[in-house]
């Protein structure tokens, strides 16, 4: 899986993200230490007053089904405000299991990040997101008929994810999370796990600029 995160300063957001990124980390002031001078509401509130850049990147990630390992594509973009970020998700897979019986699934999210730690070499995150889309099963009966069903899905998700620069323009990422779905009987509930390459373009943009002004 390779992750990228595109970058440019150009771009302003609107309010909905700035009011999105804040309703969805307002808890973690409340388990936030008392005896922190900032609290992650404090960062929050001031990172919302500064002008965002446009984020854009691959969100994929490994999980489960019914036990067996599956894929979830993912992309998502949004505005980053640097100590927060909102974005809107598209998130997608199937899954045909070896009775035949098929899952597909299909949600957008609506995506808030906190970064709770970051020097030059080392980036710390976590993401709450809440989605909506549709689930379309179809389950095969002894008598090779199939029984049809379409449910509304609604997918609640959280998760860490480490990255580690390894050079100037690239590092590795990786993060665990777990997926809860509201919709009854959607199977769509599990832990998640990503691991792939960041690519810096920012550097590489800086870099470039630098070489055709020299």
């Amino acid at each position: 899986m390779l992750f990228m995160e595109l970058i440019s300063g150009n771009n302003s957001g609107s309010n909905w993200i700035k009011n999105w990124v804040l309703y969805c980390f307002t808890f973690f002031a409340i388990v936030s230490s008392s005896a922190q001078q900032w609290s992650p509401k404090d960062s929050i509130l001031l990172s919302l007053k500064g002008k965002p850049s446009f984020s854009a990147g691959l969100d994929s990630r490994r999980s489960y089904l019914r036990g067996k390992p599956i894929d979830i594509f993912g992309l998502r973009v949004g505005a980053d405000y640097q100590k927060t970020a909102g974005y809107i998700g598209l998130y997608t897979t199937a899954f045909q299991d070896r009775t035949d019986n098929m899952y597909e699934y299909f949600y957008l999210s609506g995506i808030g990040e906190y970064r709770w730690f970051k020097n030059y070499r080392w980036f710390l995150t976590q993401t709450v997101q809440i989605g909506v889309g549709t689930a379309s099963l179809s389950f095969k009966q002894s008598n090779g008929t199939y029984d049809y069903r379409d449910l509304m899905l609604i997918p609640i998700e959280t998760g860490v994810n480490a990255t580690f620069r390894v050079w100037r323009y690239f590092g590795l990422s990786t993060g665990v999370g777990a997926r809860f779905s509201l919709t009854p009987n959607s199977y769509f509930s599990a832990s998640y796990y990503t691991f792939g390459v960041c690519i810096y373009t920012d550097e590489i943009s800086k870099t470039v600029n630098r070489v055709l002004h020299d």
